[in-house]
């Protein structure tokens, strides 16, 4: 358990999980392979977005997070093979080279958060803010949003960024948990159960879930437009070992199910957008007025009259 003083400040714990109010790498490992919350004594939302981050990228290398990964892979490989260009940029803390392997471009950049060295297979790494990129405005052609969304502390501002360093006629491709599925409705229940809420403030219980239609209107503020949606992983959101093969069946019927029929419940949803460049009209130069022609009017016949006949 960690301990703080009196004036605010964590202290190391017997373990050393935290230091200087901070969670090491090592610490934040043990925590989430022994099903423990970050900290007892904070609440969920106050955990730093490197936290966050790192505790979601140990939790990617779970058998729940190994499965999901490979969803998301299957949706996200047959997209990136169609988009084409010069750079891509990939925004997340997962690890897996998979993701965008499949890609025709040469160039990825793979953005590394809180001064952590990016590692996503051979691609080199940027060590940036999401929401304050290190890139120029309208130099990537591919962006890749991974869940990125769910656990930044600005979520529109990251969103923005992306946007910004995009190209006119570039795709984005965002990938979120959808609240509107099974994994949704665990989270629900892990926030409002009393008795289960320290594992509300595990990966990726801790994270927020919204909306499709909420996400699609973000771009369209952003002047994105979309091109196309899709749920990945219509899997229950439980642990499935290899002695429970009842369970795996039931898993791959499940998915092979929700993906024949195209179900919007899966547990992530895959949006791929435009980006869109407003055309400046051109207004027309008056190079000459018009010419004015005075009104033509019929005389009066009261003019003219000779004042004889007044005689």
């Amino acid at each position: 358990m960690i301990t703080t003083k009196n004036s605010g400040q964590a202290t190391r714990s017997a373990k050393g999980e935290m230091v200087g109010g901070k969670f090491s790498k090592h610490g934040i490992r043990r925590l989430i392979l022994g099903g423990k919350a970050l900290s007892v004594d904070r609440d969920s939302a106050q955990l730093s977005g490197i936290d966050k981050q790192r505790a979601l990228s140990i939790w990617y290398t779970s058998e729940l997070g190994r499965r999901l990964i490979a969803a998301e892979t299957r949706i996200l490989n047959p997209l990136l093979e169609t988009l084409f260009g010069y750079h891509l940029l990939y925004i997340g803390c997962c690890a897996d080279s998979r993701l965008i392997e499949t890609s025709p471009i040469s160039h990825r950049i793979a953005l590394g958060l809180g001064g952590s060295s990016p590692n996503v297979g051979d691609s080199p790494g940027l060590v940036s803010d999401p929401s304050a990129l290190a890139l120029q405005s309208d130099s990537i052609d591919v962006v890749v949003l991974h869940h990125e969304l769910e656990f930044a502390g600005d979520s529109r501002a990251v969103l923005r960024e992306a946007v910004r360093v995009l190209r006119p006629g570039g795709h984005i491709i965002l990938i979120a948990f959808n609240p509107l599925s099974l994994w949704g409705l665990k989270r629900l229940l892990l926030v409002c159960w009393p008795v289960r809420k320290e594992s509300a403030r595990l990966p990726p219980w801790q994270g927020k879930f919204r909306k499709l239609k909420r996400l699609i209107d973000w771009l369209e503020v952003l002047d994105v437009h979309q091109l196309s949606s899709v749920s990945a992983m219509h899997e229950l959101p439980i642990a499935i070992s290899d002695q429970r093969e009842p369970f795996r069946r039931l898993a791959e019927t499940m998915a092979s199910l929700g993906s024949r029929v195209n179900s919007p419940f899966g547990a992530t949803s895959v949006i791929v957008g435009v980006k869109q460049s407003r055309p400046l009209t051109p207004t027309l130069r008056k190079w000459r007025s018009p010419i004015r022609t005075p009104i033509q009017g019929v005389p009066s016949t009261l003019q003219g009259h000779s004042k004889q006949s007044e005689v």
